[in-house]
């Protein structure tokens, strides 16, 4: 009840009222994206280095337990601060990726086209075939995260760390209500994602699409190879009978002519 353990695309990371920790942070990728989180939630001092792990610290911690009676309805706590921006991260570098896969879906669907009846057009369509499904697993993973967390509203509830331990102070209980502001955070960014899902469909079906397209050409032109094959088969056996019929009548066989009168005179 003290802490949210996340776990949401790349970003893992423990949050609690005062401090969050992202994990595997000696990774670039993952600095960056610390940098880029610390910049929206606007820190001074936005995160410290320890042990490979990035760790943020809440400013306002200090003075939270001084005006903790007060009420937190027009303030945005820490925890859900910091839940948001790791999606919104997450979210954000989904569509960053998908932005790099149209001019590259684009451009591979010209050259195909230029080598309908190349095998090796086919060829280069799988591979970015293979990367879109596997983007689209994670853009799922991610989404059914959070379609799993808006179903649920004693966890949604679990995310208001502040509310919860001012009311177990008051010796209140959290209404269920209390998780909207949430909930609507929620469901924004699953609206985001489901979009993102939409536009990699597209670009799979176009794919799909252009697979077929280049599978069908393939087959047109090895029927019409097939079907000039047996022309000329069929042009070889007519021209063969005439020369067994020539070479019969050229062989030294008796046929009776030999004693005909005035055939080879």
């Amino acid at each position: 009840e003290e802490e949210i353990v996340m776990a949401f695309g790349c970003l893992r990371a423990i949050i609690n009222r005062k401090s969050a920790l992202i994990f595997n942070a000696h990774t670039p990728a993952i600095r960056q994206q610390a940098k880029r989180i610390s910049e929206r939630i606007m820190r001074k001092d936005p995160f410290a280095f320890r042990d490979g792990e990035i760790i943020f610290h809440n400013p306002n911690a200090s003075t939270a337990n001084s005006n903790f009676n007060s009420s937190t309805s027009n303030t945005q706590q820490f925890e859900i601060d910091m839940v948001e921006h790791i999606i919104r991260e997450v979210t954000t570098m989904y569509s960053r990726r998908l932005r790099l896969y149209e001019p590259i879906v684009n451009s591979l669907m010209d050259r195909v086209t230029n080598e309908a009846f190349s095998p090796s057009g086919l060829h280069k369509l799988v591979p970015v075939k293979d990367s879109l499904q596997h983007f689209e697993m994670n853009v799922k993973g991610a989404l059914g995260c959070i379609t799993d967390l808006l179903s649920n509203d004693e966890d949604m509830l679990d995310l208001l760390l502040t509310e919860k331990a001012l009311a177990k102070q008051n010796g209140e209980t959290l209404p269920l209500e209390s998780h909207e502001h949430a909930e609507i955070l929620l469901e924004e960014y699953a609206r985001r994602l489901n979009s993102i899902l939409l536009e990699i469909d597209y670009l799979l079906q176009r794919v799909q699409s252009k697979q077929d397209m280049v599978a069908l050409s393939l087959d047109a032109y090895r029927n019409r190879m097939i079907r000039t094959n047996l022309y000329l088969t069929v042009g070889g056996i007519s021209l063969a009978f005439g020369t067994a019929v020539a070479g019969f009548f050229g062989m030294n066989v008796v046929n009776g002519l030999e004693e005909a009168e005035g055939v080879f005179e």
